[in-house]
């Protein structure tokens, strides 16, 4: 989804000339300086090695930052209602949201939760925990938000008139196909799954629509220079991850 925007850069030299250095001047400078730190050396090379997914990493934090304020400017031109309260009573057909008049219900709220619950055991946690129960109700206003938002986006899309080909449709299924063991094994999924091959596609029809169009804006609203970073924000960035990493590293001997 995310555009990657390929930038240029130059180096301009001075065109004053100096005097030349004597062999003898440079080795005598260099006899009085002390030899560079290893681990600052190291440090310098895994930053220049990382430079590559940093910028990468930064571009796709301005290209989320921009399709975000779009949303919020979906919203702000449409009449949106959310209703959290009723979330607790669990009643099918509660509605918990309307867009524009099209509600949005609890079910599909839900279904939404259900996935964050799947991330989070992935990742080790206990479904039965007070943690988890804290977690997902911190998440309930960020779950019903992209309820919201998909609906403003899908809108945006058909207004838009956004196409996709069945041989790109062909391929991502392909795709779902060859991650589940093949054709046999995914429909057999989808149907324990309460969910047919044609429901998929409809899925990864739209998906792909949303794509187009998310890229579009990007292209159309994200200037070059804005995907220009100093160094100065790669290296406060390179130190972030380096931390990050440290600290996992010490949390997992802590928990061996």
């Amino acid at each position: 989804m995310l555009v990657v925007a390929v930038l240029g850069f130059s180096v301009i030299g001075c065109e004053a000339e100096e005097e030349p250095i004597e062999e003898e001047e440079v080795g005598e400078e260099l006899n009085g300086e002390e030899a560079p730190d290893e681990g600052e050396v190291e440090k310098e090379n895994g930053f220049e090695e990382a430079k590559p997914q940093l910028e990468e990493h930064l571009k796709q934090e301005k290209e989320q930052e921009l399709i975000m304020e779009h949303l919020e400017d979906l919203e702000a031109e449409s009449d949106v209602e959310k209703y959290p309260e009723v979330i607790d009573e669990g009643e099918d057909g509660t509605v918990v949201a309307e867009v524009n008049g099209e509600q949005i219900f609890i079910e599909q709220y839900q279904q939404e939760e259900e996935q964050q619950m799947q991330m989070m055991m992935q990742q080790g946690m206990d479904p039965e925990s007070a943690e988890m129960s804290e977690m997902l109700e911190e998440l309930r206003p960020q779950i019903l938000d992209n309820l919201v938002n998909s609906l403003l986006i899908e809108k945006k899309v058909e207004e838009e008139g956004m196409t996709v080909s069945e041989d790109e449709v062909d391929e991502e299924y392909q795709m779902f196909a060859e991650q589940s063991g093949g054709e046999e094994m995914l429909e057999q999924q989808l149907e324990e799954a309460g969910y047919t091959a044609e429901e998929l596609r409809e899925d990864i029809s739209q998906q792909l629509k949303i794509q187009t169009y998310m890229e579009g804006y990007i292209e159309e609203n994200l200037d070059t220079e804005d995907l220009e970073f100093s160094e100065e924000e790669l290296r406060e960035l390179y130190e972030e991850t380096q931390q990050q990493q440290e600290q996992i590293e010490m949390d997992l001997e802590e928990g061996s």
